[in-house]
């Protein structure tokens, strides 16, 4: 397995990568000398590899595993009680383990009750989708929603390790490998613009990826974040830049309810601020085509999503979790901006620009509605 040791200011954990190493990961788990391994994990997964998991653990030491419904709809504050009340009257103590066997929602949701119950104890990942294994991981934020934004309620908690093993996302379908895909996009285009011919050569609408190629797009995530967070671990400052395209993005994913995944609204939100920079004089024209043409490569049809109205997604725009760290009139929306590839908009310290709604709002309409569509055929994009 391949061993990355992530710096974050105090604050340093590992992230061991291999392919077909569940035995590995299993070792890796029993040297943490835990009094009890507590596994969180969706319905689908606890099927195909958190079952495996806790069967080889509970034949060693006291294992419990508990399985929470697919999709956002599970992060939620009341899934946090519920699974910690439980775990209590299970046992659980300080010398526990808790693991978060699956993807963001997942790992958000078992983050965030390790570091609730008895003021924090330790929280390992074992990722099973692209965008876990080479984004949402690398982060000391732990969160759940409310009904009227995405990542309200939480709090800061390292975990102890990450665990990957590449072969788990073999079982995802080509919408999540996209996902994924979106968020490692994000990163080349606001941080790590030396992995733009790796994504021009390597991306697969149908996205068949070999083990190599997928070691290779997880190491440019993780080391893409890296390069930030090392001197920003709450991401409040210049790894503010991350949220790329998910002021718009998390808006989308609320409104679809669930129809969408996190990355392909993510997706959709990146190309919005593209436009917004492109109209204030920030992005030149080729750095917006560049996000469509990465875009498309992945297989993102730029449109809002089926039941997904404009209307909605402004107003759940102004619920957006960022607020609050620029003063921002009713009218205006706080947003990470490009001024180029690699080139945060804004003050070095607070990647944010106060855009006016009503230009958010037209090139939402622009760009989803299908208007834009035919100008870019028009140039062969």
């Amino acid at each position: 397995m391949r061993n990355l040791r992530l710096q974050f200011e105090d604050e340093c954990y590992p992230v061991w990568i291999g392919v077909r190493c569940l035995d590995e990961i299993i070792s890796s788990l029993r040297e943490l000398n835990a009094s009890s391994y507590h596994l969180i994990a969706d319905r689908t997964v606890g099927k195909l590899h958190a079952g495996i998991l806790y069967e080889q653990l509970s034949a060693h030491v006291f294992t419990s595993l508990w399985v929470v419904d697919n999709g956002e709809s599970s992060k939620s504050l009341e899934t946090v009680e519920y699974l910690a009340h439980k775990m209590v009257e299970a046992h659980i103590d300080r010398g526990s383990v808790i693991v978060a066997v699956g993807g963001g929602v997942v790992g958000n949701l078992a983050g965030l009750i390790a570091a609730l119950l008895f003021r924090g104890i330790r929280l390992v990942h074992v990722p099973t989708t692209l965008i876990a294994a080479a984004d949402s991981v690398i982060s000391l934020k732990q969160a759940v929603n409310l009904s009227l934004g995405k990542n309200l309620l939480g709090c800061f908690h390292k975990p102890t390790a990450v665990l990957v093993d590449l072969n788990f996302l073999r079982t995802l379908p080509a919408s999540q490998m996209r996902s994924g895909m979106y968020e490692i996009i994000k990163n080349a285009l606001t941080v790590a613009t030396e992995n733009i011919p790796l994504l021009e050569s390597g991306l697969k609408p149908d996205a068949n990826y070999s083990d190599a190629e997928l070691m290779s797009f997880v190491e440019a995530g993780l080391l893409a974040k890296q390069k930030v967070m090392k001197a920003d671990k709450c991401e409040r400052k210049e790894a503010l830049v991350f949220e790329y395209g998910h002021t718009v993005g998390h808006a989308i994913e609320l409104a679809a309810e669930g129809r969408v995944p996190h990355g392909e609204a993510v997706g959709l939100g990146m190309i919005v601020a593209a436009e917004v920079s492109s109209r204030l004089g920030r992005l030149s024209d080729s750095d917006r085509q560049l996000h469509h043409r990465l875009f498309m490569r992945n297989g993102l049809t730029i449109r809002l999503p089926a039941g997904v109205t404009v209307a909605a997604v402004m107003a759940l725009l102004r619920m957006d979790n960022k607020r609050g760290y620029v003063c921002a009139r009713p009218d205006q929306v706080a947003m990470i901006l490009l001024d180029g590839l690699g080139v945060p908009a804004g003050p070095v310290g607070r990647p944010l620009i106060l855009v006016d709604a009503s230009l958010v709002q037209s090139c939402i309409e622009d760009c989803l509605t299908g208007i834009m569509d035919i100008a870019f055929e028009d140039r062969g994009l």
